[in-house]
């Protein structure tokens, strides 16, 4: 009897474990820190690779919408959530199927690390332009 009620606590733990690493996925996905729920999940290099890819997609878009002149960039928040809930989805199956836990300590330090390079980023092109501007 006593298996049982721990396969069940084993459950109900990796239940709670593949829905918050979905949602962190798709969430930080949304507002551009793709990998979040790779790494609450405790797949770093998953979530790296997700990071930096979504960074590459985004610069694509940002060119793609200013060589249209802006016509394209109705297609930018329906493809980044697009690409954040197949993520979520993703990282929701890779939890169920190991099994890992979350680890809030990685999410914390991803998300300060990814606030700092997104505004790294901003500024530095923002800087740039400025530069070309007083010349």
């Amino acid at each position: 009897m006593s298996n049982q009620v721990d396969n069940n606590i084993a459950s109900s733990a990796s239940d709670s474990s593949d829905t918050i690493a979905m949602m962190l996925e798709i969430i930080f996905g949304f507002f551009g820190i793709l990998g979040m729920g790779w790494l609450y999940a405790g797949n770093i290099p998953v979530a790296v690779g997700a990071f930096i890819g979504f960074m590459i997609v985004v610069f694509i878009e940002l060119a793609i919408a200013t060589a249209t002149l802006g016509i394209a960039a109705c297609l930018i928040i329906p493809v980044n959530l697009g690409i954040a809930v197949i993520s979520g989805l993703r990282a929701r199956d890779y939890v169920r199927n190991t099994g890992a836990n979350g680890s809030v300590a990685y999410v914390i330090l991803g998300i300060i690390l990814g606030v700092i390079i997104i505004c790294g980023g901003i500024i530095l092109f923002f800087g740039g332009i400025a530069a070309l501007w007083e010349i």
